[in-house]
């Protein structure tokens, strides 16, 4: 008999099609539009800490990619892009525009708290407001580093405890700047920016 997966079935279609469905609507491409206007944005300011511009020869890994906004930026920016989500749905869905879009980005469904199941390792992860929803966000730390190459950059966005006014029902681990800063540095990151 096999165990179900709570984190899956928590972040699975209701989830998708209930409080997040403002975020990602229906996945039309409309949809995907919207999440890759807000991306642009977000990538625009990750910048000054990564090369997020060329990603000629350069794999990347986004964690918890919902619609694929991120992936498909990442994909147009020449990266080779791998997109994680724990829910099925959210990956079924992400992964039929793409190919509707013609984007060649290999989805991929797991639970980043238990390991990444994915052969090789990768000069970018990016799991952006992904680890405050997380039971153990310090296993997954762990992971995403354990799939970094040598001086790998990883970055993740998780809301900062002292002004997150966020009512999200699944911020579950929502944790100052100087929590976050410790949690990175126990799970071996030598040099962690925080802004």
């Amino acid at each position: 008999k096999m165990k179900k997966n709570y984190q899956g079935e928590k972040f699975g279609k209701n989830y998708f099609r209930g409080y997040y469905r403002k975020n990602v609507g229906e996945f039309s491409e409309e949809d995907l539009r919207r999440s890759v206007n807000w991306f642009t944005g977000w990538f625009k300011y990750l910048n000054k800490f990564a090369d997020l511009k060329n990603g000629k020869g350069r794999k990347v890994l986004e964690i918890g990619c919902s619609i694929g906004g991120a992936s498909h930026i990442l994909y147009e920016r020449g990266f080779e892009v791998h997109a994680s989500d724990i829910s099925k749905y959210a990956v079924s869905r992400a992964e039929k525009l793409a190919k509707k879009l013609k984007k060649n980005i290999s989805f991929h469904v797991f639970d980043v708290e238990k390991r990444i199941p994915l052969m090789g390792t990768f000069d970018i992860i990016i799991a952006l407001e992904v680890i405050e929803h997380l039971k153990n966000p310090e296993h997954a730390i762990i992971n995403m580093k354990n799939k970094l190459k040598k001086n790998g950059v990883l970055i993740c966005s998780p809301p900062n405890a002292d002004y997150d006014l966020s009512s999200a029902p699944t911020h579950i681990n929502v944790k100052t700047k100087e929590e976050w800063i410790k949690i990175f540095k126990g799970a071996g990151f030598r040099k962690v920016q925080t802004e």
